[in-house]
């Protein structure tokens, strides 16, 4: 067998969701509705999962501090086994509980599946099935009778619309409120939720009652076990609870009167990039802005937000700034720690930060995965240890798979419990291989008794060692051929396959092009599509086995392509993305799109300018608009041409979005303008104001006009019909010319 050999010169690390040291810089000095709405942008985009894979986030972010195999049920405090999970409505199993209810906004009408309203692990808590039942969609105040979990008494109360938790997690239910009440706003078809001080009913999207949540959290700050489920949740979904990393949060949104904290601490700085085992010095500007000495600055720092064990003083410097040199921190780790400051009368500051320190630099021997596989059913390397490389092929909720080429036996899959890599990733895994057999047995060729899985299970590391790469070309074959080993975690591509089935209970349909049958599996963490029976259609997807069955995953929406195709593309949908003042639309079509009809030039858009368009690395059907000097959320597009990968072309093709932009440009005001068209080609422009910037485009993005003019009537000839877009002192108005 071949081995290479490699040594990486470089730190690659593990592949995590880590909070910046910034995370919340832009909420400095903000109070009240300022700070509430930057939080909400900050939050708001987070990575959605099925409600399926909520289990498996709970069972992490929930688990006993005392006994990994066990999860914490939020209201009795029980501690039972992580996959005692209710699913035929065992009385002590438990389930998950939608802390702001589901019913409270409506967000559980229609597929709920869809929904990231429902499946957000913030406001999902593990709970005893009777319990969820007790509790209900009441809201929470104190009083009330003692509530029984089956027989046994707890420590909870209720009346006929009120519930109280036991006051060791208060102070959790309030802050999960708070988070919903700031991640939700209305946006995106979402409903806007609100804590008011009173009680509610359904489907009204608002829960009480805020004035006994806020004392909640003053009486149960957040803990160890509250801080290290941030974390977990963290790494599944990109987006933290700000109330848990930052309980003063609360007092500066919901107090009537809030006042901006009296201690800054700002211009924290560390290393770009901390190494293990060598020490390291953290700076901080820390002031007053009551002119009060500070007097005492202090780091608790370690390796976990729930464990900050380690505490030292900060002292000044020459340049004024407090500083503190950290002892060495052991490789692959997080690096997390809180700077708090206090002053004369007392009052403290607090910043909280973390960053990575990747692993020590691999230095090994890599197996290919074509020899781990060893082009047979069982791989000979089958309880040993190995390294290998490859790109990432397909991420779902808990594991990925990893490909070092496109020929066969070229794929493995990983089941991993931490955090994933992305697709486009190229990295480094180490682990054990083994083989796992769906009806439980030792796998072996006597008695796994249908397709087993060659896999890393919960691999020791996994080294990042670049991203976006390109993937390996998918190997054509037939839909008769491509259940085979040969193909297992192999990208594969199946061309003109006729649907003969519809999905069934686990979300598989078959197609069959005249070579044989084929399963295609609807991946709850992937991509789900709705076939017809009788339609023909092109798939990419990665071969793989459950239950015994081998069948072909789905990733993403291009992975399915409707057969012989005649038709232009046009947008099915879009989406967008700010990040502080940089602004993203994302426009989906409805098929792959041709790279090389990708041009600037061809769009055009109303209330903000185009700096750049490009094409998604791993999504043909997605093109990116990065904009500028955005007027409006609502925006004209209009593309001169687009084709698809056959040659199918649409030409000045439209459409309308709209999104949920913050920005600061005042009012439109166009009382200072007036536009008379007097004939096919030939406007008059009425200004008022002395100096005026005036440019006019075609709808094509061809600029007719870019002069600064005076006050009065100007007469410009347009040279053709159509439709035009003025832009005057960076105001945008469209117009039509017509014969």
């Amino acid at each position: 067998m071949k081995k290479n050999i490699l040594k990486i010169l470089i730190l690659s690390f593990v592949i995590t969701y880590a909070q910046p040291n910034n995370y919340y810089e832009s909420c400095n000095g903000l109070i009240g509705e300022e700070l509430k709405n930057e939080l909400h942008n900050i939050i708001k985009n987070h990575t959605s999962y099925s409600y399926t894979t909520t289990k498996s986030i709970l069972r992490d972010s929930d688990e006993d501090p005392n006994n990994s195999s066990n999860i914490i049920l939020v209201y009795s405090g029980n501690s039972i086994d992580k996959f005692d999970f209710a699913s035929n409505f065992e009385p002590d199993f438990w389930n998950r509980e939608h802390v702001w209810p589901k019913s409270h906004g409506d967000f559980d009408a229609g597929d709920p599946f869809e929904v990231p309203l429902y499946t957000d692990a913030h406001n999902l808590k593990p709970v005893d099935h009777s319990m969820n039942t007790t509790r209900g969609e009441k809201d929470f105040d104190n009083g009330g009778e003692i509530v029984f979990n089956g027989s046994i008494e707890t420590n909870c109360y209720d009346t006929g619309s009120t519930f109280e938790p036991r006051d060791e997690v208060k102070g959790d239910i309030a802050r999960i409120i708070f988070y919903m009440d700031v991640r939700y706003e209305g946006g995106n078809n979402e409903p806007n939720l609100v804590p008011v001080d009173g009680l509610t009913t359904y489907p009204n999207p608002q829960i009480g009652v805020l004035s006994t949540l806020l004392e909640w959290h003053e009486q149960d700050p957040p803990d160890a076990f509250e801080r290290r489920r941030n974390d977990v949740i963290f790494e599944w979904q990109g987006n933290r609870n700000p109330f848990i990393d930052y309980p003063e949060f609360v007092e500066l949104i919901y107090n009537e009167d809030p006042s901006p904290s009296t201690v800054e601490i700002n211009n924290v700085l560390t290393p770009e990039n901390i190494n293990g085992q060598e020490a390291f010095m953290i700076t901080a500007n820390i002031n007053s802005p009551i002119d009060c000495p500070i007097y005492n600055v202090t780091i608790n720092f370690g390796n976990s937000w729930y464990n900050l064990n380690n505490s030292q003083t900060m002292n000044i410097n020459s340049e004024g700034q407090f500083e503190v040199l950290i002892p060495e921190q052991p490789y692959n780790t997080m690096f997390c720690f809180s700077i708090t400051a206090t002053i004369c009368d007392e009052a403290e500051g607090t910043f909280y930060g973390s960053q990575v320190i990747p692993p020590l630099p691999f230095e090994g021997i890599l197996t290919p995965i074509s020899d781990i596989q060893g082009q047979t059913e069982y791989s000979p390397f089958d309880g040993e240890f190995v390294n290998t490389s490859g790109i990432v092929t397909g991420a779902f909720a808990n594991s990925f798979y990893i490909q070092d080429g496109n020929e066969p036996w070229s794929g493995i899959y990983i089941y991993s419990g931490g955090a994933l890599p992305s697709i486009g990733d190229s990295v480094i895994v180490s682990g054990q291989i083994s083989e796992f057999c769906w009806n439980g047995s030792p796998c072996d060729c006597s008695s796994c008794g249908g397709a087993g899985v060659t896999e890393f299970y919960q691999p020791d590391d996994i080294y990042i060692i670049s991203n976006n790469n390109p993937l390996p070309e998918p190997i054509v074959v037939t839909s008769g051929e491509a259940l085979t080993e040969q193909y297992e975690g192999v990208l594969v591509r199946i061309e003109q396959a006729e649907c003969i089935s519809l999905p069934g209970g686990f979300g598989v349909w078959d197609v069959n092009d005249g070579s044989g049958v084929c399963g295609i599996h609807n991946t709850p963490d992937g991509f789900e599509f709705d076939p017809e029976v009788g339609e023909v259609y092109n798939i990419t997807g990665i071969v793989t086995s459950t239950f015994d069955e081998w069948k072909v995953d789905l990733r993403m929406q291009s992975d399915v392509e409707t057969g012989p195709d005649v038709s232009a593309p046009f947008v099915s949908s879009h989406s967008c993305f700010q990040v502080n003042g940089n602004y993203f639309l994302y426009i989906y079509f409805n098929e792959p799109i041709n790279q090389t009809a990708i041009n600037i030039d061809n769009f055009f858009i109303t209330n903000a300018d185009i700096i750049d368009v490009s094409n998604d690395s791993f999504d043909p059907t997605k093109i990116t608009l990065t904009l500028d000097n955005v007027l409006s959320p609502n925006f004209g597009i209009i593309i001169s041409e687009i084709s698809d990968m056959i040659g199918n072309s649409q030409t000045n093709l439209t459409y309308t979005a709209e999104c949920d932009f913050v920005f600061n440009v005042s009012e439109l005001d166009f009382n200072n303008l007036n536009f008379q068209i007097i004939n096919n080609q030939t406007i008059v422009l009425n200004l008022k104001g002395k100096s005026n910037h005036i440019e006019i485009f075609k709808h094509t993005g061809q600029r007719i006009l870019n002069e600064n003019i005076g006050s009065g009537s100007h007469i410009i000839d347009v040279g053709s019909t159509g439709i035009f877009f003025a832009r005057i002192n960076n105001k945008v108005k469209h117009f039509f010319v017509t014969d």
